[in-house]
C-alpha cells in the first residue's frame, strides 16, 4: 500500500467510522440533555461514549482491536454485527488497511562491487 492510500481508510472502514463516531454523539449529546434536565448521575452516561468513540479512532488507525470489537460490539443488533462485517472483514481493502506493511527483503551487497556474484558462480 502505497504511502499517501495509506492516510485514508477505504471507504468501506470509512463507513463504519462515521456510524460509531455518529453513535458515540448520540450517545453524548443524551448524556448532555440528561445534564441540562438535572439527571445528575446520569450524565454520566456521557462516559459510555468512549467506547464508540475509541473503535471509530483505532478503526481510522487500522489497529486490528478495534476492528474485532467493531465486529462484536454489534451482537446485540445481529444486523448491525453483520454489517460490520460485511464493511469490514469481507472487502479487500478492508483487510489490507488492518494488515501492517511487511518489509520486502532485499539482496545486500556486502563488498560495494554491484555486481551480482551468485550469479556469477560457473561463469568464466
Amino acid at each position: 500500500m502505497t504511502s499517501d492510500a495509506r492516510r485514508r481508510p477505504p471507504k468501506p472502514v470509512a463507513a463504519a467510522i462515521v456510524f460509531y463516531a455518529l453513535f458515540a454523539a448520540a450517545i453524548l449529546i443524551l448524556a448532555i440533555g440528561i445534564a441540562i434536565a438535572g439527571g445528575g448521575w446520569l450524565a454520566l452516561l456521557g462516559l459510555v461514549a468512549l467506547l464508540p468513540g475509541s473503535v471509530a479512532l483505532g478503526l481510522r488507525q487500522g489497529n486490528r482491536g478495534a476492528r474485532v470489537i467493531a465486529i462484536t460490539f454489534g451482537f446485540p443488533s445481529i444486523v448491525i454485527s453483520i454489517v460490520m462485517i460485511l464493511l469490514l472483514a469481507v472487502p479487500e481493502s478492508s483487510r489490507a488497511w488492518f494488515t501492517p506493511d511487511e518489509e520486502d527483503e532485499q539482496f545486500v551487497d556486502e563488498d560495494g562491487d554491484e555486481r551480482d556474484e551468485e550469479r556469477m558462480v560457473g561463469r568464466g
